[in-house]
């Protein structure tokens, strides 16, 4: 039998949980990808809050509801003939009398590749399993709640609103282009239409999802070799005993499910 026990209760692990997920700080990521027919450059930060403890015995921490609040920053590079119609002005030749024929030049209108900065945020939710690892690394006995799986992310009712935002200001930031007046709501419709909410989604979910099945969750964390009694002289030396396992587990003790912590010590 183990010299050491400890258990807490749901409420007690939800309680405990708070104060983990608020000490993980937020996350970050970048890198470059494709957003429907745009390449992309990219920045997003998260940070985790708790969502409701489920204890699963015989070793499972659900975590229902977790939130993870996001925000993102990204530059899309546009070309804009993709979008907008060719224009060809054809020449024209006019005879002028006592002067000849006179001829404008054929204009041919090429539209400019252009980098678009847009800033969006939202948040998603999160049901997780947590499985219990106990390992012994460096001296040091580690209890962690490790994500199982890839969770399913619900994205919140903002999302939708993103890509409709991102179609205005690419309409915004191309307004300088010389005769683009007549092609703008065109133009942030057409983006709109490129993107789509499935894309949106389905661009962020990879670049968001490791922030949430990535995480280790810290759950105790001990040395090996734990001191009981300080020292009081050179002859009265500090008495330490050494911990030599740790187990963790969900255990049914009625009427609750319980975390269950346990230590098997010697001199």
């Amino acid at each position: 039998m183990s010299e050491i026990i400890a258990a807490i209760d749901e409420g007690a692990a939800n309680d405990f949980l708070d104060t983990v997920v608020a000490g993980l700080g937020p996350q970050s990521t970048s890198g470059s990808s494709s957003l429907g027919p745009f390449a992309v450059s990219y920045s997003v930060s998260g940070t985790l809050s708790n969502g409701t403890v489920d204890l699963i015995p015989p070793g499972t921490l659900r975590i229902a509801d977790l939130r993870l609040d996001w925000s993102a920053s990204a530059t899309l590079s546009l070309d804009l003939g993709d979008f907008l119609p060719e224009i060809h002005i054809p020449q024209v030749c006019i005879d002028i009398p006592c002067v000849g024929t006179v001829c404008t030049p054929r204009i041919d209108i090429t539209w400019p590749t252009v980098s678009v900065p847009v800033s969006f945020g939202d948040f998603v939710r999160a049901t997780v399993d947590l499985g219990l690892s106990v390992t012994l690394v460096g001296g040091v006995w580690k209890v962690e709640g490790i994500v199982q799986g890839v969770p399913s992310l619900a994205f919140g009712p903002g999302t939708a609103a993103i890509v409709a935002g991102i179609g205005i200001a690419v309409a915004a930031a191309v307004a300088w282009v010389p005769l683009i007046g007549p092609f703008l709501a065109g133009l942030a419709i057409a983006v709109t239409a490129a993107i789509g909410i499935a894309g949106l989604t389905g661009w962020l979910g990879p670049i968001i999802t490791p922030f949430i099945s990535g995480t280790r969750f810290p759950v105790y964390e001990q040395p090996e070799w734990f001191e009981v009694l300080p020292a009081t002289s050179a002859i009265d030396p500090a008495v330490s005993v050494h911990i030599d396992a740790v187990g963790a587990e969900v255990q049914h003790n009625a009427p609750e499910d319980e975390l269950v912590l346990s230590a098997d010590i010697s001199a």
